[in-house]
């Protein structure tokens, strides 16, 4: 019996490529700031739908992640799979450590932490610590005794910060998390002679295009709320003024019974005084 059970789990890593550089790490991340269904990106992910329609057209999920990300669909998906997804996309063998190692499977790839081991170690933590906000900084210099700093427990941290030792914990977790996902995700690519630099402006350039285009997206949707609040205040008055003016013509008409009752009421005092003239002059009764 063989050692090790290895799965291979194919991708499309034109879209994941395209993901890397705007700072996306997974499918929730790209349905949140793109509005598309995570099933949907998920599909493309795996290569599991085509790109094009039967009449060549981009489907519509191709055609939302090309504006997106403002490419075409051949920057989405590698050229044999437009028209062709794959039916399975995942599959597994058996092997032991000799016929991995022969294969290569386990050797070669860039790994982060060797990255951080052949370079300057105290500069790209300084760097990647850089990014976090004010209080996950100080939290991270203080549990791992960065920046000159003595290395503190939970509680000291949080007697400083005048916050719970648990609070502390949560966020140095969230520093944590995001301190590996940037590792993993960007520094071999920064750590590049060759394309670090130019690769390291691409995804800044991205994620400040993302940025605009959730500000944006945030600005249309305040000025949409405003639109519809000023026409609902606009229709709440003219339903106040239908309203009076339905009043007003109530109370005209409520005048105008009134006078017409008071006038038959007039009329019928009016008979009996002459009905007596008649019969003391011997007229007759009109």
């Amino acid at each position: 019996m063989k050692d090790y059970r290895v799965e291979v789990k194919v991708k499309n890593n034109y879209l994941f490529r395209l993901m890397e550089s705007y700072g996306l790490r997974n499918a929730a991340e790209l349905s949140r700031a793109s509005g598309l269904a995570q099933t949907a990106i998920g599909g493309v992910l795996n290569l599991k739908v085509p790109a094009l329609t039967k009449k060549g057209e981009a489907t519509a999920t191709a055609q939302t992640l090309c504006d997106f990300f403002t490419c075409s669909v051949y920057d989405l998906f590698p050229p044999q799979h437009v028209n062709d997804p794959l039916q399975i996309n995942s599959g597994a063998i058996e092997a032991n450590m000799a016929e991995l190692t022969s294969s290569n499977l386990l050797a070669g790839g860039t790994d982060p932490l060797q990255i951080v081991s052949d370079g300057d170690a105290a500069d790209l933590v300084a760097a990647a610590v850089g990014k976090l906000t004010n209080r996950e900084q100080t939290v991270v210099n203080a549990r791992f005794g960065l920046n000159g700093e003595e290395e503190k427990t939970l509680t000291q941290i949080g007697r400083e910060l005048n916050i719970s030792s648990n609070r502390v914990r949560q966020i140095e977790q969230k520093a944590l998390k995001i301190l590996t996902w940037r590792a993993t995700a960007s520094l071999a690519y920064a750590h590049s002679e060759e394309t670090g630099e130019e690769t390291e402006e691409r995804i800044i350039e991205n994620a400040m295009t993302l940025a605009k285009k959730a500000a944006k997206a945030d600005a249309k949707q305040k000025q949409e709320a405003e639109e519809k609040r000023i026409a609902y205040r606009e229709k709440q008055k003219q339903e106040a003024e239908e309203w009076i003016a339905y009043r007003e013509k109530q109370k005209e008409e409520e005048e105008r019974r009134k006078k017409k009752l008071k006038a038959r009421k007039e009329v019928r005092d009016e008979k009996p005084a002459e009905l007596i003239l008649d019969c003391f002059f011997g007229g007759t009764v009109k």
